[in-house]
């Protein structure tokens, strides 16, 4: 049996759209005084992460959780800055490519994210590009923290199909981690995991435009 037609395709956002450089944030967080030395500590600020990225926990209460941790009062735009420093910047040979699909294809954004961070990248893509924000970009656009579920969980998936109404047949899914995309698949989606150096028009041409 042929595989239906490519009619949809869905984006992650970090590590495919936009870059990110964790040691960055790492550095400009220690700076402030913020560290989450050992494991116990790392183990700690990935379920403060985890609460924040799920909408379980508010960007206050997360900020003033970390400032126990911290060695030296901040202020909450320091904070800020240094916790939005984690975006490099748009991959923008990948936002102009989308754009071009944008009248041929319906576009979707599937992105693990939190309240902090999207102000952040909304500004970039318009000191970019001159769009004015991500719903400008995709016709639909889900943020975990919003849904209050995140990838690589079942249900966050289940969610995008029935709200957007995509078959996932019918839908390429593109992500740079493996859990994500195999969590997908088993769904139905068309999948394609971004490996480092990749480019994103590259892998759209070979899926929706051969």
């Amino acid at each position: 049996m042929n595989r239906k037609i490519i009619r949809n395709v869905m984006f992650d956002l970090g590590g495919v759209l936009i870059g990110l450089d964790v040691s960055r944030t790492v550095k400009e967080l220690e700076a402030l005084g913020i560290r989450m030395d050992g494991e116990a500590g790392q183990v700690e600020f990935m379920s403060l992460l985890m609460d924040l990225e799920t909408g379980r926990m508010e960007a206050r209460d997360f900020l003033d959780t970390l400032s126990g941790f911290s060695t030296k009062p901040f202020t909450a735009g320091q904070f800020e800055q240094a916790w939005g420093s984690i975006f490099t910047g748009f991959d923008m040979d990948a936002i102009q490519f989308i754009r071009k699909l944008k009248d041929r294809y319906r576009l979707l954004l599937l992105s693990n994210t939190n309240a902090l961070h999207v102000p952040v990248f909304e500004r970039l893509l318009k000191e970019q590009s001159g769009i004015p924000g991500m719903h400008q970009l995709f016709d639909k656009v889900y943020y975990s923290h919003l849904l209050r579920m995140r990838k690589p969980d079942r249900e966050i998936y289940e969610h995008v199909i029935r709200d957007s109404g995509i078959d996932p047949a019918e839908t390429l899914f593109i992500d740079d981690l493996k859990e994500n995309t195999d969590a997908a698949r088993e769904l139905g989606f068309r999948v394609h995991q971004l490996k480092e150096g990749e480019k994103v028009e590259e892998v759209l041409t070979t899926y929706v435009m051969a």
